[in-house]
């Protein structure tokens, strides 16, 4: 500033000295040349940013690296993976009914065996197999007297129980509840194994805990229902919007006789789209020392259902001598089959790697028991789906300061370059959570194949003429049963092939034997009716109300010991429950198995028990289940769902 300053001064302010011809050339000239070494930098970097090579992507990925390393990375960031919502506001306080009351109706409730088993027939037909679901259904009447007198009850398809408490508002969509009364059995050769036997319903006070089977799948949640409307229904309590409660007889054997007949006989009164949420037996609350869980309390709400069929494979062929066997017989083709059925089930890759699964581990990954690769891998995941300029609040400012010119041939080129290094880094990303995914996470993505059930033979020197293996599936959320029969096709028609098979797959001729000497024949058919997976219930935006105020609610009744709420954490159902048959009536479907976080005092763990040995309760899961149910039939009286 000192020369210009001194320069000016030594003239007057009207005395500026006019620049030479020369000198004015000078610049023009060497304002051009910079204006075209401009242009040419900007077009080099701009075709550098257009290719897709090493360099340009180790560029891109640099970049990246420096603005994360710039970036507050903490676990704050899970607010926008994993929201939260804020706990309700329980002003009529929980409703803290007797523990001993709660315990002593689900151990009577367990006493009572209720059983079912495959296949039994339509109770219209053969009413002997039944005849426990009546002494169920009087019990119910005598403890839950209230409830009885006040609500109306519907026996649909015998002992189907549809239970309907009215609210003074019709135009409220209803709130439809749901749990079963019956059982899976007990294996008789297990009965030693049983700390306390399985249908003595024993109340362990020293482990405050209830023993027996049904105990949680699912006689807690029915009994708990009932018990917080007969205590409501003591306190003279009446809902605004309708509450209606439908108990299936047969869940643990598909739901047809049960749950089928009730659905039908719902959207008969009510309609199809008539229900505004329906909550059913589910994925549970965890504590943070159940060895099950991630480490961390947390409630893991089903949001989604796996689809399931059961799929019959049979292979036949020429029987005789076992002396005159020939290369294989029908039980070494099936062989073939079911190692080719394994070998080329369903895998984990990338493109797998997203929705409501993907939130679920975002939730759960700074557990301590989630293995230190995959908790990294999620948050490069994270970061990888953020890593481009639109990303960033400063693009925004950008776009709104700079010339169009600028903006639409540099920004946009800049953007389209970072958003190619943004899709290559989520998919090396994925690729990560891939390899570092346990395998028990990972089977909630894919299509599971289980080979349960396997037949052939009558005789030891006696050729079968046929073997047949019964294989279970529960199809991946994003796949369908259409997906998994061109899988069995595209696996086993190499196979049929290269053994001389002819080959049928779902009513459709496959192909032809390859010689009429020595041909079997394969034959792939549907087991059981394919379910396909059931629609997601919303999560965002105006249609998640119902799934906000649930949250809420579940803050509101599971706290830690210091005080903060429950995470709560959308998760997926691997097994299926009787809402399969409830699609119609609406699309907010929550499957939730209320319990307890703090720690079991068993030293089983919350979970152990449920379909095997030393099935089991916690008294305080009734008491937060009751609690919940309350606050739930409460605040849908006085809110929009």
């Amino acid at each position: 500033m000192l020369p210009t300053s001194l320069q000016n001064s030594a003239l007057g302010a009207d005395e500026k000295r006019p620049a030479s011809l020369s000198t004015v050339k000078s610049r023009k000239g060497g304002a051009k040349w910079t204006a075209v070494l401009a242009m040419v930098v900007g077009a080099m970097a701009l075709t550098f940013l257009s290719l897709d090579n090493a360099a340009s992507n180790a560029v891109n990925d640099s970049l990246w690296k420096v603005t994360l390393s710039l970036q507050a990375h903490t676990d704050a960031s899970l607010d926008g993976l994993c929201p939260q919502q804020k706990p309700y506001d329980l002003k009529d306080g929980l409703a803290d009914l007797d523990r001993n009351l709660l315990a002593s109706r689900l151990s009577a409730a367990v006493q009572i065996d209720t059983t079912v088993g495959d296949e039994w027939p339509d109770p219209d037909q053969v009413p002997e197999p039944w005849e426990a679901f009546p002494r169920f259904a009087d019990w119910l009447k005598n403890e839950f007297p209230r409830v009885h007198d006040k609500l109306d009850l519907e026996k649909v398809h015998h002992h189907g129980l549809l239970y309907t408490w009215k609210g003074s508002d019709d135009s409220l969509k209803p709130l439809l509840m749901m749990a079963h009364q019956d059982v899976v059995p007990v294996n008789q050769g297990t009965l030693d194994q049983w700390r306390h036997p399985p249908f003595d319903g024993f109340i362990d006070e020293k482990t405050e805990t209830v023993w027996g089977r049904g105990s949680t799948d699912c006689k807690a949640w029915l009994v708990s229902l009932l018990s917080s409307v007969e205590e409501l229904l003591a306190k003279e309590w009446e809902p605004k919007r309708t509450i209606l409660f439908s108990f299936g007889f047969d869940e643990e054997s598909g739901g047809k006789q049960g749950a089928g007949h009730l659905s039908k006989r719902i959207e008969e009164i009510w309609g199809q789209d008539s229900i505004a949420m329906i909550i059913d037996e589910g994925n549970p609350t965890i504590a943070a020392s159940d060895e099950m869980g991630p480490g961390i309390a947390i409630a893991m709400p089903g949001i989604a259902e796996k689809g399931s069929v059961d799929v019959e494979v049979t292979v036949e062929s020429a029987g005789g001598h076992s002396s005159q066997a020939g290369a294989h017989t029908s039980i070494g083709l099936l062989a073939r089959i079911v190692t080719q059925l394994e070998d080329k089930r369903d895998r984990l890759d990338e493109s797998k790697i997203g929705g409501p699964q993907l939130q679920f581990l975002q939730c759960i990954r700074d557990g301590p028991r989630i293995p230190g690769a995959l908790r990294s891998a999620l948050k490069d995941l994270e970061w990888a789906s953020k890593s481009s300029f639109e990303h960033l609040s400063a693009y925004a400012t950008l776009q709104s300061v700079l010339p169009n010119s600028f903006t639409t041939y540099v920004l946009q080129a800049v953007n389209a370059w970072s958003g190619r290094g943004r899709q290559r880094r989520i998919h090396q990303a994925r690729e990560r959570v891939v390899h570092a995914m346990p395998a028990p996470l990972q089977t909630q993505f894919i299509t599971t194949t289980a080979v349960d059930i396997i037949h052939g033979g009558v005789k030891f020197n006696a050729l079968p003429e046929s073997a047949t293996a019964w294989v279970d599936h529960r199809i991946a959320i994003t796949s369908n049963f259409a997906e998994l029969k061109q899988h069995y096709i595209d696996a086993l028609a190499s196979v049929a092939g290269q053994f001389n098979m002819e080959m049928h797959a779902f009513g459709e001729h496959v192909l032809n034997a390859t010689s009429p000497v020595g041909a079997s024949k394969l034959t792939i058919k549907e087991a059981r009716g394919a379910l396909e997976p059931a629609p997601w219930t919303p999560l965002e935006g105006d249609k998640a109300k119902p799934w906000k105020l649930f949250s809420q609610l579940v803050r509101s009744v599971w706290v830690n010991e210091d005080g903060e709420p429950v995470r709560v954490t959308p998760s997926i159902m691997q097994g299926n429950t009787d809402t399969r048959y409830y699609h119609n009536l609406t699309h907010n479907i929550i499957r939730f198995g209320p319990s307890s976080i703090k720690p079991d005092k068993t030293g089983l763990g919350a979970l152990t028990g449920v379909h095997t040995v030393n099935e089991h309760y916690p008294i305080q899961g009734l008491a937060d289940s009751t609690n919940f149910y309350t606050a739930l039939f409460r605040a849908v009286s006085v809110e929009e769902i």
